[in-house]
């Protein structure tokens, strides 16, 4: 009579562990993506800092910020795009200071495609050996968590959070 008493105890204890374990799990999971997005951002950032100040006055490569441009040198935003893998081009915004001051906000897909940056010619110092450049970035992280909560409405929009990033370099040629 004891046995039949204590039968389904194993899938009350399950569910109260394994419930808790799986948010553990999946908050485990969502905090390292986030973690990966932020990081790539940076790293995309630095990196298109460190391009551009390699590119100066006295390189034949001057960088246009979109489009194919004229010369060799691959254009600014979509460098930066290509150095952040899994970033979408669409919701990354860029924004690019020197010593003239700041152009965009511009979406990574939508930079001006003929703009030369930083300014060239005879009356520009932005593109001189010594001047400071910096590039500042914004993208939006949506968790999928609230995917999970229970009696959550369908069609619900996930909440975002905005990663900044900014990295600046000294013009070195």
């Amino acid at each position: 009579m004891m046995k039949h008493r204590c039968s389904g105890n194993a899938t009350i204890e399950f569910t109260l562990v394994a419930i808790p374990l799986m948010c553990v799990l999946i908050s485990t999971f969502e905090i390292a993506r986030g973690m990966w997005i932020y990081h790539t951002l940076a790293y995309a950032v630095k990196e298109g800092a460190r391009y551009t100040a390699v590119r100066g006055q006295n390189s034949p490569n001057q960088i246009p910020l979109g489009g194919s441009g004229t010369s060799p040198t691959l254009p600014l935003c979509s460098y930066i795009t290509q150095q952040g893998p899994g970033l979408l081009p669409n919701q990354l915004t860029l924004s690019f200071t020197s010593f003239s001051g700041t152009l965009g906000p511009y979406t990574a897909n939508n930079c001006p495609p003929t703009t030369i940056w930083p300014p060239t010619g005879t009356d520009a110092l932005d593109n001189l050996p010594g001047q400071k450049i910096a590039i500042t970035a914004t993208y939006p992280f949506q968790s999928s968590i609230l995917m999970f909560w229970p009696g959550a409405p369908g069609g619900f929009a996930f909440p975002s959070v905005t990663f900044p990033a900014q990295a600046s370099e000294v013009m070195q040629f």
